[in-house]
């Protein structure tokens, strides 16, 4: 039985994405769920299904929350305490609310950053990470030296550019075009103006990737409740999930390099743009990539969007550098995206401000960043995670 069109999300809510160390990841939750309640204009008794993203010890655990905010869900569920699980968790609650085992299921991301130190210090809780069989889901190696996300990140990159032949300053055109759309976002955590000649003399952080192609870090909390999209009224302004694909795994995927270009385990064997554009996610919808009018991409570094707009067939592989420049994903381009300043510039939450963004715009509740007539929205990732969805009338 197919998902498409059988679930909305009614309520969003989020908390404020600034560095907050006085402020609990409890505290953050419960503006995040509140906001929400009150977007679908829902009391905590309707709630009877949780799925929480992240648990301790950045966030709170899914009992930890029921008890707090005195909610009694007949039906909960936690994904891995980091990561990007945004889209796993908005199918799961629609699988849920379709199957009958909840109603109205609220989909909570709580987390702080400030308060745990840097990556590959042992007072960090992720420390341990980088020592796991393996070097752990973003290949950390402590034993040499690789004690960060970023250094996965950057091999990739290094690869895909003497892979493709591709100056890597064509990167610029991401963190630029996102910093542009965070300006006129007023929870953006960066909001000052970035220019290219910033970008290009900010201190590498591991060649080729520099300051400004690495995320936010910070603290915040965002909220969805989704529910049978009969279940919606008009005045919550539902967005339907039209389709959806879950978070992929193997020999051939790398959390920070596109399928196939050889990192870790990896194969060389990329998507043909005909396998790309017959993802899961476009079947479901029965959609293609040319029908989105606006984008969600993940982005906790500047290369992350490049590789997820070839893995879902807006360009060729190796053609995304050149498909990104002239302000195409900018707003009036010909394919907005990460409108509200993405990861890179509005804030690290791990792809919730990106569907937040995608469900504002769909009500077209955007303001000075809404993009015209924007009827269908797409959040993709490399991991292979990605949803559909559609607006009212969808």
């Amino acid at each position: 039985m197919s998902l498409s069109g059988k679930a909305s999300i009614v309520g969003v809510g989020a908390s404020s994405f600034a560095r907050q160390p006085e402020k609990s990841v409890l505290q953050l939750a419960g503006d995040a769920l509140k906001g929400a309640l009150a977007d679908a204009q829902l009391e905590r008794g309707a709630i009877d299904g949780l799925i929480v993203q992240i648990g301790s010890p950045r966030g709170a655990d899914y009992d930890t929350v029921a008890q707090a905010f005195g909610l009694s869900p007949k039906f909960c569920s936690q994904t891995w305490s980091h990561g990007r699980f945004t889209a796993s968790v908005l199918t799961q609650a629609a699988m849920v609310v379709t199957s009958g085992m909840a109603t109205r299921v609220a989909c909570l991301m709580a987390m702080k950053n400030s308060d745990i130190g840097r990556m590959g210090e042992a007072n960090n809780p992720f420390f341990y990470e980088q020592f796991r069989e393996g070097g752990g889901p973003h290949a950390e190696e402590g034993h040499l030296g690789m004690t960060s996300p970023v250094a996965g990140a950057a091999m990739a990159f290094d690869l895909y550019c003497r892979r493709y032949k591709k100056d890597r300053e064509l990167l610029a055109a991401i963190p630029l075009t996102f910093r542009r759309h965070a300006r006129m976002t007023s929870d953006a955590v960066a909001r000052d103006e970035l220019t290219e000649a910033m970008y290009r003399e900010a201190r590498p952080i591991i060649e080729p990737l520099r300051l400004y192609d690495c995320s936010l870090v910070g603290d915040g909390a965002v909220c969805m409740i989704v529910t049978k999209r009969e279940l919606a009224t008009p005045a919550q302004r539902p967005v339907t999930i039209l389709g959806a694909q879950g978070l992929q795994a193997g020999r051939d995927t790398f959390i920070f390099a596109p399928r196939g270009l050889g990192m870790w385990q990896q194969s060389e064997q990329r998507l043909t743009l005909k396998q790309a554009r017959a993802q899961d996610v476009y079947g479901m919808a029965g959609m293609a990539p040319e029908q989105m009018d606006v984008l969600g991409l993940y982005d906790s570094f500047s290369p992350l969007p490049i590789y997820a707009l070839e893995d879902f067939g807006f360009c060729e592989a190796g053609e995304g550098l050149d498909y990104v420049q002239d302000d195409r994903l900018a707003l009036g381009g010909k394919q907005p995206a990460n409108t509200a300043g993405g990861q890179l510039s509005q804030a690290q939450v791990n792809g919730w401000g990106q569907v937040r963004e995608l469900v504002t715009q769909l009500r077209g509740e955007a303001g000075t960043r809404q993009v015209a007539n924007a009827r269908s929205a797409m959040w993709a990732s490399i991991g292979g995670d990605a949803l559909i969805l559609g607006g009212a009338g969808a």
